[in-house]
């Protein structure tokens, strides 16, 4: 029996822990248990981590409003999921495994500010040098990689999204093209990182346009660096703080 892919999928996270992209990188891991500050991202789907994530959110002079919160909370864990899952494609055309069990989330100030997994399963495509090993799953190209995405990507964060709206802090349609700016914006830094930018535009636009939730307008400025930016579809509420204005990609600036 051959063991499960521990040395390919640890290759990918070496290459994406080594990437750079708009003067930082990103956090991912591969553990073997719980703790240390890590969750799975089943709990999401329960009555405790999303209240107690949403009461540590603070703003830079103080706790802003609910509703406010929530909004940075919900969109801080769509930007985790979508680095995790949009490195590995952009990076190396694999997905991990992105069932709710397997997926690790760190958070600090309520905010979701790294991803992991538990386990070494993942999927790639025919001729990768894991296909054949155990927990490895062959896609039939990179569109059925991408659905596989889309899937994971709306299954993590469906009980958030339910819960904030449930909650009447912030409407469910709003919350899913937050979410869908924040998988834009993920995977322009890959494209900058991997230096794969058609590849990425490619990505962005199939596993939006295959779920009406996710539907935006995929618009992109150059800031004074020349680097591109997604100009969202949503605002994230910061201009709302006393200590923030407008971000350049705010749909209130046009």
């Amino acid at each position: 029996m051959k063991h499960p892919p521990t040395e390919e999928i640890d290759r990918t996270l070496s290459r994406i822990a080594a990437a750079n992209a708009e003067g930082y990188g990103i956090l991912l891991r591969r553990r073997d248990r719980l703790g240390d500050g890590w969750f799975p991202a089943s709990e999401l789907a329960g009555d405790v981590a999303l209240p107690a994530l949403l009461s540590r959110v603070r703003g830079m002079s103080g706790p802003p409003e609910d509703h406010i919160r929530a909004e940075w909370m919900l969109e801080s864990l769509a930007r985790a999921i979508a680095d995790l899952a949009g490195s590995f494609l952009v990076s190396s055309r694999r997905l991990p495994d992105l069932s709710p069990e397997n997926v690790l989330l760190a958070a600090e100030g309520g905010l979701i500010r790294a991803t992991g997994v538990l386990g070494p399963r993942m999927s790639v495509l025919p001729g990768d040098p894991a296909e054949g090993l155990e927990g490895v799953t062959v896609a039939e190209d990179w569109k059925q990689l991408a659905d596989w995405f889309r899937a994971g990507f709306t299954g993590l964060m469906d009980p958030a999204v339910e819960w904030t709206d449930s909650n009447s802090l912030r409407p469910a349609k709003t919350l899913w093209q937050a979410s869908a700016d924040r998988l834009a914006q993920s995977l322009i830094w890959s494209a900058e990182a991997f230096e794969d930018p058609a590849f990425a535009r490619d990505l962005t636009k199939h596993v939006i346009e295959g779920d009406e939730r996710l539907r935006i307008p995929l618009e992109t400025a150059e800031d004074d660096y020349d680097r591109e930016y997604h100009l969202r579809a949503t605002c994230c509420l910061a201009y709302r703080t006393p200590e923030s204005g407008l971000c350049q990609a705010c749909p209130l600036n046009r």
